[in-house]
């Protein structure tokens, strides 16, 4: 095994044992300290040592080469570690580490009393004898000391596990992007921007490894245009924030209460109390309207449970809410409707005095298997008008002659198909308008985009969003003119917006991300592409940090069509270079959209050393209803072509990746997709399924959403009707075709796509004597959200494909000792 150290005295660095060629140079080895304030006893001594050092590692770690520090009445700054330590007192050591492969290892610590080790400002251990492991990436290494030893020079000895565990101690100007940021950084998570414009509530989240999966959640008043803020809630945030017409008033719900907060003198009024489970907020005229919902309590003595309907496989589906009206003046509350189902507050019109909801009936007639009552609520007299009941429906909202209207292209049979004589997908979003007359008309048949949510401006016209590709961009729709224009947000994807409406020229605020940018939030007239930045993550986490670049990457198919495709190369790229590849997909109805961060990190792996592939196959919205209505009974037949093509065009176009190493993923459908992949070609070299399907009859009789999304996937196809669809196309069938090396990972407690379909094909890959590997996370549903097994799960996927792809198998070793490979 190679092993080096790092001796220090004040003239010199030596290095012994250096055969893994690393030149170090003293430098890049920084020290503060002795830092001799007078303190009662040692840091280590100390009841709160743990506290006290913790603290001091988070501050010292923000000061720069260069920067002073004053501690108490003593000025230190970070120095050269060749520097004679001139007095007594606690020391810190910093350097730099810097790996290209996961490596393991002894730290041997000498010549310091009570040292502690800490890696990115995390304790690792309390000892001068520490076991490290570093993933693929860039650290900061910290060592804090009460003091030094007389009798022994400080000295660093490195012993590498085996010959392949080596260290790069150089100093580099920026770092490669790195888990925890990707998952820790502050991001806003909601804007809600008053009428007149000069007033936002912003909410943010964050995490610190110190709270572990417990995030960090903040909400502030902020006042436009100087962004300043002018009040804040930790505890007790605000939810269902809403503000009243003339900005005077914020209404919000905390602590069991409806709350009043006065703007002119930053008052909190009791508008109502005891009141659990109130959400959606809406003022209406000097009132306020809200959704209360009523859990089901099951009787404590019942050991079965009766399904009524196949809802009844959903845990909330027996709660009810109803809609009920505050008189803010009064505080009198009066409920509105009363029904066994429950009733969705869609939007009021105080002028008309009316309320638009919808119920949700059992029907499972025909496709979607379910049925949507769209209801005019009269607020005077409670009498309530049908409007229509409809197969596919989302959302609807007035306007004042009349309503605007979202759903599926079979919306009113069909009106918002481009061509009767193609397949449609029920999830490409359309536009519709219903006059007052109740005549139905469609707005959005030459609008490839499918659109999403609306937003409503004082003119009429609607602010939509809309996938456009994979792209989520915001599109204004101009009533007068029936035309859909793309506002210039500055970002790929908009996580968030809110618009003042109150004002001549709507003011809007919007944050968002682009593939390889952070998020951003701006505030912007929408009649102008001038913006004023509000928050940038850039600047707050990512300054130092390095990026790979990103390239289009488009194919035409074997059919003509265009697929849609980006490519992520590894930071500090080499075009003369060979690398292994990671080609990902999710093959279902929606595209992979270019967020910078979430639970699929494309700059994490790229950082980590691979190139990677990003295509939209056929199937997915946002590209036109012939491109979407593709996903229809198909269940992979066009999607599997064209990632297949997809990836053996990609290959051509980069000869810097090598194909013997290319891997594949996917999650969800897309886990379905890396299945049935498995079983139509060898182009890959290892796969990973996240929570895949692989037996369409067991997903569509099972999943929680299984029947419902089979009747838009599978339109008009059952077990009992179209076996070469429910057997031909479900992996498990197929599984003796199988030669890819597999990882299965799932969530046990899933609920959309129970584990059970990874267990079958798990049970099948392993009697056909198949390499296969399943990982379970424990209490973890169809996402993997929370933090520590957030970060476990990369870990996992990482690990595999290193193992498989980079002949590299110690990192999933040492995930997973009990099937080490060699």
């Amino acid at each position: 095994m190679k092993a080096f150290s790092l001796v220090f005295t004040s003239l010199a660095m030596a290095v012994s044992g250096m055969a893994f060629g690393v030149d170090i140079d003293a430098k890049y080895i920084q020290r503060i300290g002795p830092v001799t304030q007078v303190s009662a006893t040692a840091l280590s001594k100390s009841a709160q040592a743990d506290a006290l050092r913790a603290n001091v590692v988070a501050k010292l770690s923000q000061v720069q080469q260069g920067d002073k520090v004053k501690l108490f009445n003593q000025t230190l700054s970070w120095q050269a570690a060749t520097a004679k330590a001139e007095g007594e007192g606690w020391l810190a050591y910093r350097l730099p580490v810097s790996t290209q492969r996961f490596t393991q290892g002894t730290l041997t610590v000498k010549g310091l009393e009570n040292p502690q080790v800490y890696l990115n400002g995390q304790l690792v251990k309390s000892s001068d004898k520490v076991e490290l492991e570093f993933a693929n990436g860039d650290y900061q290494l910290m060592l804090l000391a009460d003091g030094v030893q007389k009798d022994e020079p400080f000295s660093l000895d490195w012993q590498g596990k085996s010959d392949v565990d080596e260290l790069d101690f150089s100093a580099q100007k920026s770092q490669r992007v790195s888990a925890e940021q990707l998952f820790d950084s502050k991001v806003i998570s909601n804007l809600t921007l008053s009428p007149n414009g000069k007033y936002l509530l912003q909410s943010t989240i964050e995490y610190q490894a110190a709270q572990g999966d417990k995030p960090i959640q903040v909400t502030e008043l902020r006042k436009l245009p100087d962004n300043s803020v002018i009040y804040r809630w930790q505890d007790s945030r605000p939810s269902s924030a809403v503000w009243s017409d003339d900005s005077k008033h914020l209404a919000f719900v905390a602590n069991k209460q409806i709350q009043l907060f006065n703007v002119a003198d930053l008052s909190i009024d009791i508008a109502a109390t005891e009141l659990e489970n109130v959400s959606g907020l809406q003022w209406f005229g000097d009132s306020l309207l809200f959704s209360w919902e009523k859990p089901f309590k099951a009787d404590d003595k019942a050991t079965s449970k009766r399904f009524q309907a196949l809802e009844d496989r959903w845990s909330y589906w027996r709660n009810n809410s109803q809609l009920y009206q505050l008189d803010v003046g009064s505080g009198f509350i009066r409920q509105l409707t009363d029904n066994s189902i429950t009733s969705s507050l869609l939007d009021s019109y105080a002028n008309k005095g009316t309320l638009l909801l919808t119920r949700s009936p059992v029907d499972y007639k025909q496709p979607a298997h379910g049925i949507t009552q769209l209801i005019e609520l009269n607020v005077a007299d409670l009498s309530e008008t049908l409007i229509g009941e409809y197969r596919s429906f989302s959302g609807a909202l007035y306007a004042d002659d009349g309503m605007y209207i979202t759903a599926g292209p079979r919306f009113m049979d069909g009106m918002g198909m481009q061509n009767p004589n193609i397949e449609v997908n029920d999830y490409d979003g359309q536009l519709y308008w219903r006059d007052a007359k109740g005549n139905v008309s469609a707005l959005s048949k030459s609008f490839d985009p499918a659109i999403g949510s609306m937003t409503k401006l004082e003119n009429d016209d609607l602010l939509l969003t809309v996938t456009e590709g994979d792209r989520s961009p915001l599109y204004l729709f101009d009533k007068s003119q029936k035309r859909f224009s793309k506002v210039d947000t500055g970002v790929d994807m908009v996580d968030g917006f809110s618009v003042a409406t109150k004002l001549s020229t709507p003011l809007l605020v919007v944050a968002g991300t682009s593939a390889t940018a952070p998020q951003k939030a701006y505030s912007m007239s929408l009649n102008s592409s001038r913006k004023q930045v509000l928050f940038d993550s850039q600047q707050q986490s990512y300054a130092n940090t390095r990026l790979g670049n990103i390239e289009d990457f488009d194919f035409t198919n074997q059919h003509g069509h265009n697929i849609d495709g980006r490519v992520y190369l590894p930071t500090d790229y080499d075009a003369n270079k060979k690398y292994p590849a990671l080609v990902y997909y999710y093959g279902g109805t929606s595209p992979v959209g270019r967020h910078f961060t979430g639970r699929w990190p494309f700059n994490l792996w790229a950082a980590q050393g691979y190139v990677v592939y990003v295509l939209q196959p056929n199937g997915a919205t946002g590209y036109g209803q012939a491109f979407s209505g593709r996903h229809v009974n198909a269940w992979g037949k066009y999607s599997a072509d064209d990632i297949i093509e997809g990836t053996k065009a990609f290959l051509n176009a980069y000869p810097s990746v090598d194909a013997k190493r290319v891997g594949n993923m996917g999650a969800s459908y897309g886990g379905f997709m890396t299945m049935y992949l498995a079983t139509q070609t060898d182009i890959f070299a290892a796969s990973m399924s996240h929570a895949g399907i692989s037996n369409l009859s067991s997903y569509w009789g099972h999943g929680w959403w299984g029947y419902g999304y089979s009747g838009v996937a599978s339109r008009g196809s059952f077990p009992w009707n179209n076996q070469a669809l429910y057997v031909e196309q479900s992996p498990l069938y197929h599984a003796d075709k199988i030669t890819t090396p597999l990882l299965l990972i799932h969530g046990n407690a899933d609920t959309n796509v129970p584990v059970g379909e990874s267990h079958y094909m798990y049970t099948a890959l392993k009697l056909l004597g198949k390499e296969v590997e399943l990982v379970e996370f424990n209490d973890q549903d169809h996402h993997i959200n929370t933090r520590q097994a957030r970060f476990d799960w990369w870990n996992t996927t990482m690990a595999w494909f290193d193992m498989e792809l980079k002949d590299e198998p110690q990192w999933w070793n040492s995930l997973y000792p009990d099937t080490a490979k060699p």
